[in-house]
């Protein structure tokens, strides 16, 4: 039954507080911010990027990979790769660590599989591309992207 505390209870609370461990502002467990946040992606984002790149084996292409916010993406999309097959050339752009809703280790995993998505995009960079052809390709690349990631993650 709760009830008051008496003198007593609050002196034994007391001295239980004084035996917990208390640290200085400095030496508390830190949250990473923003911009630590976003520092990590952007490493974890290229050493994905070179992994995947050998992987893929799209050596010969010059890809790099942006960070963006939300606004500069379409609508409920997490990414987008822009590519130029002649000069092999293309930019991954993967949403911000700050604009997603989940757990951060689960950012990382979520962009990993955003680049190899749009990685595989660029294996298909040579074929003929219409409206009518896009659905099936995503599809495709979707299915792609998802039995390469097991693969790779039951290694």
């Amino acid at each position: 039954m709760l009830g008051r505390l008496s003198y007593e209870s609050l002196g034994y609370l007391f001295l239980l507080t004084l035996s917990i461990p208390c640290f200085a502002a400095d030496e508390a467990v830190k949250i990473p911010s923003n911009h630590e946040h976003r520092a990590h992606q952007e490493a974890f984002a290229a050493d994905r990027l070179s992994f995947w790149q050998r992987r893929l084996n799209l050596g010969d292409w010059r890809i790099t990979v942006k960070i963006c916010r939300a606004g500069d993406l379409r609508r409920e999309t997490v990414g987008n790769v822009h590519w130029d097959p002649d000069k092999k050339t293309a930019v991954i752009r993967v949403l911000d660590a700050s604009d997603y809703q989940i757990p951060f280790a689960a950012v990382l995993r979520d962009v990993e599989t955003t680049l190899v998505h749009e990685m595989v995009h660029l294996e298909l960079a040579y074929l003929p591309r219409n409206e009518s052809s896009a659905s099936p390709e995503e599809q495709a690349v979707t299915r792609i992207t998802d039995a390469l990631l097991k693969l790779h993650r039951n290694e």
